[in-house]
């Protein structure tokens, strides 16, 4: 009697557009975050951010599109994605303001993305919807 697989070819494309938002979400991450700690050193925390989150962005627009999902960036979609990161933007700035408020070193400026990480994910699913 042959054996069913353990996950259906749609749970394992599922599983791979994850995986995929997974790694290029992380190394988008790490790169921002570096970024954003490493000018943040330098110049003001909140402009670190702003240059680190437009270079994330590019970054991200081309990993979500193309490596994530597979998918063609038409200009509907690129007006959903670019309005999504400008409020998670926003959110990430308030965070950031808080953050220093309440006595954040400098250096852990970076730390910002835990915030705006999985907001982005969440929005990215809907722009982005599975076999699309």
């Amino acid at each position: 009697m042959p054996q069913r697989p353990l996950v259906s070819p749609a749970q394992r494309r599922a599983l791979g557009q994850l995986l995929r938002f997974g790694v290029a979400g992380a190394g988008n991450a790490l790169l921002t975050a570096g970024l954003t700690s490493g000018l943040a050193t330098v110049i003001d925390p909140r402009a670190a951010y702003v240059i680190a989150y437009a270079v994330g962005l590019v970054t991200a627009t081309w990993l979500i599109s193309k490596v994530v999902f597979k998918a063609r960036l038409t200009g509907s979609r690129a007006v959903k994605f670019g309005a999504l990161y400008v409020a998670v933007f926003l959110v990430g700035l308030l965070a950031l303001q808080i953050a220093l408020a309440l006595g954040l070193p400098r250096h852990l400026s970076g730390g910002v993305i835990l915030v705006t990480a999985p907001l982005s994910f969440l929005g990215s699913r809907v722009i982005f919807p599975p076999g699309r």
